[in-house]
């Protein structure tokens, strides 16, 4: 399992993002870092729309191609 902080500051950074979760056979979800019962399934880009802007949230990566995801998601990884 892979966890690392991110953020998305444009809404066309998180069609970006539901696009390369879709691409791999990993379980991707996104969770509220202030509420860790607030989970979004990182392929569903109607999940991800109600993300806030700016806000940090945790990606948390784990299936068979988890170790994809340092260089897919590194984009997005919050400061």
């Amino acid at each position: 399992m892979i966890e690392r902080k991110i953020k998305f500051v444009t809404p066309e950074q998180i069609m970006s993002f539901c696009s390369a979760c879709q691409k791999m056979k990993s379980d991707v979800d996104v969770v509220n870092m202030s509420n860790r019962h607030v989970k979004i399934d990182g392929k569903s880009i109607v999940g991800l729309m109600t993300i806030k802007l700016g806000m940090p949230m945790m990606l948390i990566v784990n299936g068979e191609d988890e170790g994809l995801a340092e260089e897919k998601f590194s984009s997005y990884l919050a400061d």
